[in-house]
This record gives structure tokens, C-alpha cells and sequence, in this order.
């Protein structure tokens, strides 16, 4: 790191052909990626045996905006935060979004859907993402916040069923339309906890 960071990365490259190992490749493939080497990088990881770095180096080598591949490589070494800065620097929220998408961070998603850009659908697929964070850790309560802002009736009814919110799963099948799919299941459920008029409505 000394090396490269004094004398270059030619030099730090000379220097790990001299003495060979993995970690030192894996060094130089990322010092190349930041300082924007496609080629070394290539190189480096070719020596290091990553396919994934491979095909990734190729790929920013193609790439003609170099702000955006600045950020696809803080991305591939998991600097988020950085590379969203960058999207939103170049104004490219809908990146930054997508960004975030990808490695599951819902919350952050909702907050810069907050401030502007995106759209209802992509503000629903947030909630719901979250709700089903919370469902699987069986945070029932929390899961149902979130899956009535996404309008997510199946999984609020589960949320519902499982805290024991019978009135708020009587008011939940009121407001389904005939013959909607749930309605079934909530009968059965329903009738698992001997509310027989309001299973019988259902039916």
C-alpha cells in the first residue's frame, strides 16, 4: 500500500510480480479500480483469479462516463454511501435509488423516495420490502405498519392474525371486494378462533 501510494502503481505492481500472493493482487486489482486503470486492474485480478473482477474491469473499461464508473467502483467495493454521493452529485437520483435496490437497504430507498423522484409503484415495493424485514424476524406488529402503507392485504392479514387483531381483520375483510381470494383463507381463520358470524359473512 506504501508503495503504490508513494511510487505508483506501476511500481506496486513491478514490486508483487517480484513476490507473488493473492492478498497482494487483490490489492493491486483495487488501487487500480480506484484510480480508474481498467486495464491494470484486468490484469491484477486475471493474477489474483476473480472472474467477477474480470468481467467488472471490462466492463467499467467500457463505460464513457467516468463519474458513473467511479461510483460502480466504490459500489463494488462496497462503499454505498460514497457512490451514492456521487449519483446524487451528478444528478442521478434514479441511480442512487437503484443502488440501494440492490443491496437491500428499503429504508434508505424510502428516505431519498422521500425527497423527490421515483414513483408510487417503486414507494409500495419499499414498504413492502420492509415489512417483510420485520415479518421475518416475526415482528408482526412493526411488519403491519409497513404492509398497510404498501396495501399489502395478504400479508396484513397474517400480520393481524398473528398479534390476535380480530377486529382489525373483521374491518380488513369488510373492505375486500366479493369474491376476492382472501376472503377464504379469513373465514378459515375465522372459524379456527370460533368467531363463527363473522367466518359465515366471509364464506
Amino acid at each position: 500500500r506504501d508503495l503504490v501510494a508513494h511510487e505508483g502503481l506501476q511500481r506496486g505492481y513491478g514490486d508483487v510480480e517480484t513476490h507473488p500472493h493473492p492478498r497482494l493482487w487483490k490489492l493491486i486489482a483495487h488501487a487500480a479500480l480506484e484510480d480508474l486503470d481498467f486495464p491494470m486492474a484486468e490484469k491484477a485480478f486475471v493474477r489474483y483469479g476473480d472472474y467477477f473482477g474480470i468481467k467488472f474491469a471490462q466492463q467499467m473499461a467500457q463505460m464513457p462516463d467516468k463519474m458513473k464508473a467511479r461510483a460502480e467502483v466504490a459500489v463494488f467495493l462496497q462503499r454505498f454511501d460514497e457512490a451514492e454521493g456521487i449519483y446524487r452529485e451528478i444528478d442521478r437520483k434514479d441511480l442512487a435509488i437503484s443502488l440501494r435496490k440492490r443491496v437491500g437497504d428499503y429504508a434508505r430507498v424510502v428516505q431519498l423516495l422521500q425527497t423527490g423522484g421515483g414513483n408510487d409503484q417503486l414507494a409500495r415495493e419499499a414498504w413492502d420490502q420492509i415489512g417483510n424485514y420485520y415479518a421475518d424476524r416475526m415482528k408482526w406488529k412493526k411488519a403491519a405498519q409497513y404492509f398497510q402503507l404498501s396495501r399489502n392485504v395478504d400479508a396484513l392479514a397474517e400480520c393481524f392474525y398473528r398479534t390476535e387483531q380480530f377486529a382489525d381483520l373483521e374491518k380488513l375483510a369488510k373492505d375486500l371486494p366479493d369474491e376476492a381470494p382472501l376472503l377464504y383463507s379469513l373465514a378459515k381463520r375465522f372459524e379456527s378462533v370460533g368467531m363463527a358470524e363473522e367466518a359465515v359473512t366471509c364464506f
